[in-house]
């Protein structure tokens, strides 16, 4: 059992439940944005076009993979049931496939906001993005992965994969609950992060590295936020703008349904995704153990790639 909550029969079904479904509506609208003319919206069906070839991606990976989390009171443990009897270094990179994969979608919802803020809104001081826009667009989506995604690798890298401390820490709890020996031969690989300790007293003793290496996850997670807030915002005060109401009504009608379409692609991983996730960051910082919901929550991370075409073909579309 997963923590007692999810059965591993049901999480394998809905797994390949998710990810099939994943695929299928992806590559439908892969086909809809490459051969058909239903959405005429110029370049932005490229950026569209990655996101679909992302979602279709992390899904197979999810599949793959089969994430679960488990949260105590001083940390939470990541690892893949797939690779659970595979080296520490498989296992481990594996896992961190699937990471950085499940944050491109931070960057690239983020990219998202700033192209619809720039071609919506022509700010003066981002004006040298029309210039030699390809080039341009290329380089800012280079850096900002280099700087987002480059920043998530490097703190899961230091801070997340398997030392002997966080091993003795979390074998007891997977020993346990899911019949997981952390010490078996073959040393199973794992993303985990433990928040403190007890010393020789007693008492509880945060490690101030593994707070270093959070709090450098939650400001990468909420400096992404920050630009999608500002955007939205910037361009609800545009299309309220009396500039916006001289626009053709075609343009106007296809401004506002792109803008929808976005908002809704932020609100449902919202749901499904970011806070989820989010809990799994913070809860155990206060010391309430949610143990095997933490599977409960990466399983609904398999939910939006599933349900994100929809969002896109029936709103632009319609």
């Amino acid at each position: 059992m997963f923590g007692s909550i999810v059965s591993e029969q049901f999480y394998y079904l809905y797994s390949s439940l998710t990810t099939g479904l994943s695929c299928l509506n992806n590559l439908l609208l892969i086909y809809v944005l490459a051969v058909t003319h239903i959405v005429q919206v110029g370049p932005y069906r490229f950026l569209l076009l990655t996101f679909a070839v992302v979602d279709v991606i992390i899904s197979c990976v999810h599949l793959a993979l089969i994430p679960a989390i488990h949260m105590t009171e001083f940390g939470y443990i990541y690892w893949g049931y797939r690779f659970i009897h595979e080296s520490t270094a498989a296992a481990v990179w594996a896992g961190l496939t699937w990471v950085l994969l499940f944050y491109q979608t931070f960057v690239l919802l983020a990219f998202h906001y700033v192209y619809r803020y720039v071609m919506l809104c022509s700010p003066e001081w981002l004006a040298w993005f029309r210039r030699r826009p390809w080039r341009n667009w290329l380089v800012v989506t280079f850096v900002a992965d280099v700087i987002f995604v480059g920043g998530i690798f490097l703190a899961c890298l230091y801070g997340f994969v398997p030392t002997d401390m966080s091993r003795k820490a979390f074998a007891p709890v997977l020993r346990d609950v899911y019949g997981i020996d952390l010490f078996s031969p073959n040393a199973p690989g794992y993303l985990g992060i433990v928040y403190w300790t007890l010393n020789e007293r007693g008492e509880k003793e945060w490690i101030r590295w593994s707070l270093f290496m959070i709090g450098s996850i939650c400001f990468l997670f909420f400096a992404t936020a920050a630009i999608i807030i500002s955007c939205i915002v910037r361009i609800i005060l545009e299309l309220s703008d009396h500039r916006f109401a001289t626009l053709a009504p075609a343009t106007k009608r296809m401004q506002k349904q792109l803008f929808q379409t976005l908002l809704w692609q932020t609100i449902i991983p919202c749901i499904t995704s970011y806070t989820p996730l989010a809990m799994v960051f913070l809860v155990p910082l206060t010391g309430i153990a949610m143990d095997g919901f933490g599977t409960v929550f990466i399983m609904s991370t398999a939910l939006f790639p599933m349900l994100d075409p929809y969002i896109v073909i029936f709103l632009i579309s319609g």
